[in-house]
């Protein structure tokens, strides 16, 4: 056999399945042009970025996407779908004959605090080479009035009956602030500007002060700022995130679980990776008798050990049987104790699929 024969053949062969590759990729080509030769409808923006660049002195941005059918068929538009909650978007009409033009718009939601914000909202339609067009919406937002700290965590250990917590208050326009009054969202939530700030001042300190009231909890409340030039709505809003602590304190106060094979039993996993614990103790030392441990959570066994004799305890939860998927619910129990009768842990065993 001549030496050239067999490179002679491999190459004969790369050329038959580059020319089936070609004919398949013109095959392809065609049918999309036989799609559109026989009518599509095409979705064409005006502009697929609304970009705001610096913004001040308001707490919501608008404005109005346009687009039009530039193709042959009647394009059906799907409702927008933005990719937070604080984007609020709608469109007319959502079915445009060829040559028709539509709008779609929206507001975004700027919140309280200084941030370089970048929003989308995904737009699903029948064009059948652009399915979903993404439009993209950006802010560089300063508020009117900046908080430092943010929020305020205020925490009421057991016994204690009042915290006592300050915030930074700035007016970013230069105007004078002009606190006119301060209201707490709840009657135990009191709030004043401190003594002595002038009248002219851009800055102010804001004591807040939580008093004990009611039954153990977390809570989540706020008090707002009125100002001279804004009397009907507040200025602005100083948030608490804090925590009213009982007898009975937990460590920690919440049990989760991060699963990233829900296929393996749990009788081969580690015990650290499918038991928690919880320190049940009591604050003040005196005598507490917990009972009655039970789980929302399907599969999992829960059970109470007494660590120190009346004074504290350890709650120990198991997963006999891994969740398909990521659950949510909570441990309960009951103490001897009767501003905190029954007690809650709050449970999430989250399952990672790969």
């Amino acid at each position: 056999m001549n030496n050239t024969t067999a490179p002679m053949k491999h190459t004969q062969t790369v050329m038959k399945k580059t020319s089936r590759l070609l004919a398949g990729a013109i095959g392809l080509g065609a049918l999309c042009l036989s799609a559109y030769a026989e009518g599509a409808p095409k979705i064409q923006f005006d502009q697929t970025t609304f970009d705001f660049g610096k913004t001040s002195q308001v707490s919501t941005v608008s404005g109005v996407f346009k687009f039009k059918n530039v193709g042959d068929a009647t394009l059906k538009v799907a409702a927008p779908k933005p990719s937070c909650g604080c984007t609020v978007a709608s469109l007319k009409p959502d079915t445009l004959a060829p040559g028709e033009s539509g709008e779609l718009s929206f507001t975004l939601n700027l919140g309280f605090y200084r941030a370089t914000l970048e929003k989308h909202i995904t737009v699903p339609s029948n064009d059948p080479l652009t399915p979903e067009t993404s439009l993209t919406i950006k802010v560089d937002y300063t508020p009117r009035f900046e908080l430092d700290p943010m929020t305020l965590s205020p925490y009421l250990a057991f016994g204690v009956k009042d915290t006592n917590q300050t915030i930074s208050v700035t007016r970013t326009d230069g105007k004078p602030l002009q606190i006119t009054r301060l209201e707490g969202s709840k009657p135990w939530i009191t709030a004043t500007v401190e003594p002595g700030t002038p009248e002219d001042a851009t800055n102010a300190r804001i004591h807040v002060v939580v008093q004990r009231d009611g039954s153990p909890r977390r809570f989540n409340e706020y008090v707002q700022i009125y100002t001279a030039d804004q009397t009907n709505a507040p200025a602005s809003s100083i948030f608490l995130s804090g925590q009213v602590m009982g007898e009975v304190s937990l460590s920690p106060e919440a049990l989760y679980w991060s699963i990233t094979d829900g296929t393996n039993a749990p009788s081969n996993r580690p015990e650290a990776l499918i038991t928690k614990r919880v320190t049940i103790r009591s604050a003040t030392g005196q005598t507490l008798a917990l009972k009655n441990p039970q789980s929302t959570i399907k599969g999992m066994k829960v059970e109470l050990v007494p660590l120190e004799a009346g004074k504290a305890y350890e709650l120990i939860a198991r997963l006999d049987e891994v969740p398909a998927v990521t659950v949510a619910g909570n441990v309960t129990f009951e103490t001897s104790v009767a501003a905190q009768s029954r007690m809650e842990v709050p449970v999430i065993v989250n399952v990672f699929k790969p």
